[in-house]
């Protein structure tokens, strides 16, 4: 084949896998694949179109654009290909588009983050030391997420939940993302609680310095030590106090020391802690006040005693096969 011979021959395969060649071009191309070479050659051309075929398009990239784009570079800017220097340059060509498209698709699907998640079920806790050095303790019902390249360049963690947090100073701020606001800080201990069936997130701090943000990162306030914030779902009615803070500390010691607690606050962290149905009898009930130390690892009818000798009440607990056993709180 003359060299016009071979750019005619491009042109035609071309038309040809696309179905746009006309009667005569049709009769020209089979006469060319007479030549056992010709013939080859477009057994390979064709392989590899149908192969592209397959790809789905990336970025806006499929195999007929990255195919049309070549025949348009023929036409437009009348290239020649020279196929002394390479027989297979267009079988090149395509080949480059493919490992472009593989390059394209392999990328999007590292840059997808990746997470770990811990869940906590109720009635349990858990402790754990996350890689950049941050102790967290997780307390029942709860779960902490965080993507898997922690610490290389961000230290973010997603609580749903409550932890108490033990963070490593490091130069990358620590970030505790709750659903309605988020903490950030460089090293320090905190509690945090924060539960999706709650309309509030509450943050304790025990020492250091926090920071709590909105998560579109405007600062709502910082706080100081014993300085506890109770942020609204809305973000507009947050409330400030000091706490003692020994109480949100005891509980990764497995004991849960209460000061003047409303019976209804503690009904909702009993439930959680020892996954049961606490029911109060009376509205009234929940307004008492109790003060005392509850230890975790203590059997559930041995709290309940505790509070029928310091409280005015009766506690009747119920099993329940295959569900949460239930707990009636009436007045004596």
């Amino acid at each position: 084949m003359s060299e016009i011979e071979e750019d005619n021959f491009w042109e035609l395969v071309t038309s040809k896998l696309y179905t746009e060649t006309e009667e005569e071009d049709e009769n020209i191309l089979e006469e060319l694949l007479q030549e056992e070479k010709n013939k080859i050659l477009y057994t390979q051309i064709n392989d590899i179109h149908e192969k592209l075929t397959g790809i789905k398009p990336l970025l806006g990239v499929s195999s007929v654009h990255s195919w049309k784009r070549v025949t348009n570079k023929f036409h437009q800017k009348k290239i020649r290909l020279f196929i002394n220097i390479s027989k297979y340059a267009a079988i090149i060509l395509l080949a480059f588009f493919i490992g472009t498209l593989i390059n394209i698709n392999w990328k999007s699907k590292v840059d997808v983050p990746l997470f770990s998640e811990i869940n906590v079920p109720l009635g349990q806790m858990s402790d754990i030391t996350l890689y950049d050095g941050t102790q967290v303790w997780l307390n029942s019902g709860t779960s902490l997420k965080y993507a898997n390249d922690f610490g290389d360049k961000s230290r973010k963690v997603i609580l749903d939940g409550e932890a108490f947090f033990k963070v490593k100073h490091d130069e990358i701020p620590f970030k505790v993302e709750l659903k309605n606001c988020e903490i950030e800080v460089l090293g320090t201990s905190f509690n945090a609680k924060s539960f999706s069936d709650e309309n509030f997130s509450e943050v304790t701090l025990v020492n250091g310095s926090i920071k709590m943000n909105t998560l579109w990162g405007k600062e709502i306030i910082q706080l100081e030590p014993s300085q506890q914030i109770t942020v609204s779902e809305d973000l507009k009615n947050n409330r400030l106090k000091t706490v003692e803070t020994g109480f949100y500390k005891s509980w990764t010691e497995g004991k849960i020391v209460f000061r003047e607690e409303r019976l209804s606050d503690i009904v909702v962290r009993l439930e959680r802690w020892y996954n049961v149905d606490i029911r109060l009898m009376n509205p009234k009930i929940g307004d008492l006040s109790f003060s005392g130390t509850i230890l975790k690892n203590k059997p559930f009818d041995q709290i309940a005693k505790t509070f029928e000798i310091l409280l005015p009440v009766k506690i009747e607990y119920q099993n329940k096969m295959g569900e949460k056993d239930v707990v009636i709180i009436s007045k004596k």
